[in-house]
This record gives structure tokens, C-alpha cells and sequence, in this order.
């Protein structure tokens, strides 16, 4: 058998990139506090790009003091931000935001509770309430009041059962030494559970904030979404997020030299990224304002279901670039900033149609408020009792709601409320 040489001609279209689509497409991606720096490297370095901040009096109405806060303002800025979201009653909320500027630096209740308590005039069933909404708040662990407390909450963030969570942070000593057939004896569980659980401890840290990690940062809205007198909601770009940039000293047929051209079109270019950013972000907002219109009214329960690719067929987008522009952005309404991937709602079967994930939880939550203490809901009661509601839910489905509300097991709301401490809701 002889082997000839032989040659093959094919033809492959391939999208290549151009430098200024390149950049349209990291700007999208940017938070406003990534893009802000971004810009300021660029200015610092480029004659031709002028950036001119926002006034005094352009202060968004969600900004406010906190030079009075013992806590750091990243960290409070965040906590607040992230409290505002859960929803809660006006005096819970309050004390919550009392309580997250009591924080050292580092993460941790120094005060303690009752204390705090009783110098800010808050009803202890308020306090304990308070105290589990900054609990739930990231980073995993803070508003800790020891250490004990503070690996639990990291844990229980992983996914493992406070209850369990507890009991093995007691036993901490042991998983040091690596006893894993006596750990797995009086924890009832496989020696494969304990040797993951030694493996998730591994990954924890002893504070919340650690002094070396870079601050907790709070991310600047991009957009604020405003109700007007006739009851017609508005979104607007956020004038604070970032700053007006132009192009300064020159037009293209003045510079001269490759050097100041080259820097002259990277102005440009930015420029027009910004601004081509800023049209996507309010593109997309403007939609959500439309397609959320009763949440908009003060009816959080209005949420609708919402698919990203419904969305960005809608909007004359491909699904990814949605996925881009909407990473780590956010919507300031009413005082309450709320990320945009709030708003594209998973959809399950209800008894009127579809209902949104949000609906879910918040019923998931009211039956749990309204259980019986002795005999609080497993996972199946709750999954049934919705079904009866007809909302066509399976069990590990209502556990994973369950979870992401930080709403403990069955069993742990039982010994918590044994103990005389309200379950967190």
C-alpha cells in the first residue's frame, strides 16, 4: 500500500474580535465600582480623557452618613445594603442596622446582645430577630459572638444543617485529631459525611473579615428606578455610579504622532464603551420596569416569573450578552437596592399560571411563621401543603428554598424554640 501526499483546502468563518468590541464588552461586564478604577487608570495615564465627577448635589438618596458607625463604612455599607433586601418588618430592620454598626473590624458582636438591647431601648424578641437577619448577611460568619458561633455560621452557609453544624463545631477537637470512626458514632453519620465535613472546617476562617482581605466593598446601584405622581414607574442611570467622560485638548485631525493618536483613539474608544454600557444597562431596565410593573406599585408579591431568554429575544440580544450586562449590577427602589438577576424569576406552576421562585419563598416562609411550635413543618408538610395550595412543588425543592431563606430544619426550630430563642425568619 503506497501513501500519497495529498492537500486539503476548507473554509471556516470565524468572528474576530476589533478592539473597540473587545472593550464595549468588558465594560459591559464591569461593576460600576470595577469600571470607575478602570477609568481612573486610564485617565491617569491618557491626556486626551477628561473625567468630570458628579456634584455634591447629585448625592443618591440611598447615601447616607455613617460617620457615626463604629463599624468600617465598607463593611456597614454592604451589611445594610444586603439587610435592606430581606424584607423585614421597620423594627427589626432598624435593629438590625444598629446592631451591624456595634461590628469590630473584624467581623464580630463585642457588645453583647442583651446590652445592646436594653441601651437602645429594643425589645429582646426584636434584638433575636435582628440578630439572625445580620447573620444571614455575607461574609459567612459575621455578627458572630464567638468563635464557636462563628464557624457555625460558616458552615451552616455550606450547606450543613445548623443543628449539625453545632454539633460538630463541639466536637471540633476531634476532627483535629482526625477520629473519624468516633466522629462518625456520635454524629449518626457515614464515614464519607464526616471526612467531607473535615474537608469543608479545612476552609473556614476564625473571623468574618480578615485583616489581611482586601475591605468589604459596597457596590454602587447603577440605575435608580423612581414611582412617579400617577403611579408610572421610571428608571434612570444612577448620576453617581460613574463619572462624564469627553474627550479633552484636541480633535483627530490635531493630533499628530503615533504615540498621541494611539492615546487619543483609547480615549475615544472608552468613551463610546461607557456610553454604549450605560444605553445596554438602561435598555434592560427600562424592560424590567415594564415586564415588573405591579412590584414596582409597592406589591412585592407582583413578582413575576421572568426567563433571561425570553428577555434578551425581547431586547434584540443574545442571552450571554444579557448574562454580562446584568452580572453584578443593581437597581436602587425605594431606599432598597436589589441586583438585577432579582428580577428574572424562575417559574413553576401555580394555581393561576405560573408563579415566580420569590412567590414561593415568601409563601414557604408565612407557613413556617404560622406553624405550631411544638409541631413545627418538615420539608413534606410544607411541599404538600402548597400542592394543596396548587402550587406543584417536589420536597427537595422546598429544602432548597428552605436554605437559601436560612430558615433552620424541622428539628433545629423545634430545639431552638425549646431553648427559649425564637427560630430565624
Amino acid at each position: 500500500m503506497s501513501v500519497s501526499p495529498s492537500l486539503r483546502l476548507s473554509q471556516r468563518q470565524r468572528l474576530a474580535l476589533t478592539p473597540s468590541m473587545r472593550q464595549s464588552l468588558a465594560c459591559l461586564q464591569m461593576s460600576a465600582d470595577t469600571l470607575r478604577e478602570e477609568i481612573a487608570r486610564e485617565a491617569a495615564d491618557n491626556p486626551f480623557l477628561e473625567v468630570i465627577e458628579a456634584g455634591p448635589g447629585r448625592r443618591p438618596a440611598f447615601d447616607v452618613p455613617l460617620d457615626q458607625h463604629a463599624a468600617p463604612v465598607g463593611l456597614y455599607q454592604s451589611l445594610a445594603q444586603q439587610i435592606g433586601t430581606q424584607r423585614l418588618d421597620p423594627l427589626t430592620e432598624a435593629a438590625a442596622l444598629v446592631l451591624a454598626a456595634e461590628l469590630r473590624e473584624d467581623g464580630y458582636l463585642d457588645e453583647g446582645l442583651e446590652e445592646i438591647a436594653r441601651a437602645c431601648s429594643i425589645p429582646a424578641q426584636i434584638a433575636e430577630r435582628a440578630l439572625d437577619a445580620l447573620q444571614r448577611c455575607d461574609p459567612p460568619g459575621v455578627g458572630a459572638r464567638s468563635l464557636a458561633e462563628c464557624l457555625e455560621l460558616q458552615l451552616a452557609d455550606k450547606g450543613i444543617d445548623r443543628a449539625l453544624a453545632r454539633r460538630c463545631i463541639a466536637r471540633i477537637d476531634r476532627f483535629a485529631e482526625g477520629a473519624w470512626p468516633s466522629l462518625a458514632r456520635h454524629l449518626a453519620l457515614t464515614l464519607a459525611e464526616v471526612q467531607r465535613i473535615a474537608a469543608v472546617l479545612r476552609t473556614l476562617t476564625p473571623a468574618p473579615v480578615q485583616a489581611d482581605d482586601a475591605p468589604v466593598t459596597f457596590r454602587t446601584p447603577d440605575l435608580i428606578a423612581e414611582t412617579g405622581t400617577g403611579g408610572t414607574a421610571s428608571v434612570r442611570i444612577n448620576p453617581a455610579a460613574l463619572p462624564t467622560l469627553r474627550l479633552a485638548h484636541a480633535d483627530a485631525g490635531a493630533v499628530t504622532g503615533e504615540g498621541l493618536r494611539s492615546l487619543f483613539q483609547r480615549a475615544g474608544m472608552l468613551i463610546d464603551s461607557v456610553a454604549q454600557r450605560q444605553a445596554t444597562l438602561l435598555r434592560i431596565a427600562r424592560h424590567i420596569v415594564a415586564a415588573q410593573n405591579a412590584f414596582f406599585q409597592d406589591d412585592a408579591r407582583a413578582l413575576v416569573p421572568a426567563i433571561r431568554r425570553d428577555a434578551a429575544l425581547a431586547l434584540g440580544m443574545h442571552p450571554s450578552t444579557l448574562g454580562r450586562a446584568i452580572r453584578d449590577k443593581s437597581l436602587v427602589f425605594q431606599g432598597r437596592v436589589h441586583p438585577l438577576s432579582f428580577f428574572f424569576q424562575t417559574a413553576l406552576p401555580g394555581p393561576d399560571g405560573a408563579i415566580s421562585a420569590f412567590e414561593v419563598q415568601r409563601r414557604l416562609q408565612a407557613l413556617i411563621l404560622a406553624e405550631d411550635p411544638d409541631l413545627p413543618l418538615a420539608d413534606d408538610d410544607i411541599a404538600a401543603q402548597l400542592r394543596k395550595e396548587g402550587v406543584d412543588i417536589a420536597r427537595r425543592t422546598v429544602a432548597k428554598y428552605r436554605k437559601c431563606l436560612r430558615i433552620p430544619s424541622s428539628f433545629e426550630r423545634r430545639r431552638r424554640r425549646a431553648y427559649g430563642r425564637p427560630a430565624p425568619l
